[in-house]
C-alpha cells in the first residue's frame, strides 16, 4: 500500500468507500473519480484485498469460551471483592486512628506500582549520595581556595614590599632650603619717588 506517493487528494476517501462509510450521492461521486485515476483505482484495489477477509470475521473464527477454572476465579474474585466492601469493620478503633485509611493507600497505591515507587526511592537515594559528594568537594574546594586566597594576598604585600625597596633611590639628593618671601621692608624698590 503505498499511497502516501499518492498525489491525489481523493486517496484517503478510497478507504471510506471500501469500508462502505459513504452515503450514496459521495458513493457515486467517488466512483466516478476512481474511473478517471488509475492510483486511486490500484490503491482501491489493494484495500479491497484487505478487506473482503476482514468482513466475516465472525464466520471465520470460533467463539472463545472460558473455562471452567477461570470462571471459579473470576466468581471467586467478585465474591472476595463484594465481601471486602460491604464486610462490617472487625477493629473500629483502627479506623479511628487512620489505620484503615493508610491502609487503603496502600493497597490501592503504593501495592499495585510497587516496582515504581522502589525505583523512585532508589533514585532519590542515588541522588541524595551524589548531592552529599558534591557538597563535600564544595566544602574542601572552598577551604583551599580560601588559605590559597589568603597565600595570594601574603606574597602580593611581599611584592608591594620589594617593589618599594627597589623604586627609593639608592642615594638622598640633599633638598634645598625652602624659598620663603621676605618682608615688604627688606624687598628692593625699584621705582623712585619724584
Amino acid at each position: 500500500m503505498k499511497w502516501f506517493g499518492n498525489r491525489c487528494r481523493r486517496c484517503q476517501d478510497v478507504s471510506l468507500l471500501a469500508a462502505g462509510a459513504l452515503n450514496e450521492e459521495e458513493k457515486i461521486e467517488l466512483e466516478n473519480h476512481l474511473a478517471a485515476c488509475q492510483e486511486c483505482r490500484s490503491y482501491f484495489a489493494e484495500i479491497k484485498t484487505l478487506i473482503v477477509p476482514l468482513a466475516g470475521w465472525e464466520n471465520n473464527l470460533s467463539p472463545i469460551e472460558a473455562t471452567p477454572a477461570a470462571r471459579m476465579r473470576w466468581a471467586k474474585a467478585v465474591q472476595e471483592a463484594a465481601r471486602a466492601s460491604s464486610g462490617p469493620n472487625p477493629n473500629p478503633q483502627r479506623e479511628k486512628f487512620g489505620l484503615g485509611l493508610w491502609r487503603s493507600v496502600w493497597v490501592e497505591l503504593i501495592w499495585p506500582s510497587r516496582r515504581a515507587w522502589a525505583g523512585m526511592a532508589a533514585l532519590w537515594l542515588v541522588m541524595l549520595a551524589v548531592n552529599g559528594r558534591l557538597s563535600d568537594h564544595r566544602m574542601i574546594e572552598a577551604s583551599a581556595r580560601s588559605s590559597s586566597t589568603q597565600d595570594i594576598m601574603q606574597a602580593f604585600e611581599e611584592q608591594n614590599r620589594v617593589l618599594a625597596e627597589l623604586t627609593q633611590p639608592v642615594f638622598e639628593v640633599p633638598s634645598a632650603p625652602p624659598i620663603l618671601p621676605r618682608p615688604r621692608s627688606e624687598r628692593e624698590q625699584d621705582w623712585e619717588i619724584i
